[in-house]
């Protein structure tokens, strides 16, 4: 039989606190705008109208290399804000790096860990695309601290991180960071939607 429940019934939505609409509070681990509103966009698709609180977070790896340390970036991002502001409902960190694929080359990928209020963790992963090798080769000799650098470089951008990333460059403005960032973090979402599917509550 078909379920013809909508998403809307798996997500908690704002709440009412003595008769006044509260917005759930999300806390995200950065300033950029291109991640922010990537992850607006996500947690808007599930929960409606929320508020975002973002907060500056320093002495992280300037360019993760490999899928543990961008994920471990994007956990120390949360676990960072949750130290400034405990009383969030949910905690996101975002963070986009590089992963080498054997005889393929290497790949831009973005992370998203998200906490919740009571306890819940996940994480998420946006689509991948390959970067190309004289931009990673320049990472790893020291030449360039991260990707960001090197592309403002090479195409004579500024602050292309913050103004749609590599990808948008590669596909002439088609895909943007944005976009990776939201897919990053509705991936992470689906856990959270459907506790009793992934946790042991």
């Amino acid at each position: 039989m078909r379920n013809n429940t909508s998403l809307n019934n798996f997500a908690p939505r704002n709440y009412l606190f003595d008769g006044v609409l509260s917005l759930i509070k999300i806390c995200v681990g950065t300033r950029n705008p291109s991640k922010i509103r990537g992850i607006e966009k996500a947690f808007n698709l599930f929960f409606g109208e929320i508020m975002i609180n973002s907060y500056d977070i320093e002495g992280l790896t300037p360019q993760p290399l490999g899928l543990v340390d961008i994920k471990d970036s994007a956990k120390q991002r949360v676990l960072r804000i949750r130290e400034k502001d405990p009383f969030c409902d949910y905690y996101v960190g975002v963070e986009a790096g590089l992963i080498e694929l054997k005889g393929l080359g290497y790949f831009d990928v973005h992370i998203a860990y998200v906490l919740s209020r009571d306890g819940f963790e996940s994480y998420g992963f946006s689509p991948a695309f390959q970067v190309p090798m004289k931009f990673v080769d320049k990472i790893l000799s020291g030449e360039f601290r991260e990707l960001e650098e090197v592309v403002d470089h090479f195409f004579k951008t500024r602050g292309i991180g913050e103004r749609g990333g590599l990808i948008s460059v590669l596909s002439r403005g088609i895909l943007v960071r944005e976009e990776l960032v939201y897919y990053s973090v509705a991936t992470a979402l689906l856990p959270l939607i459907n506790k009793s599917l992934y946790y042991n509550e």
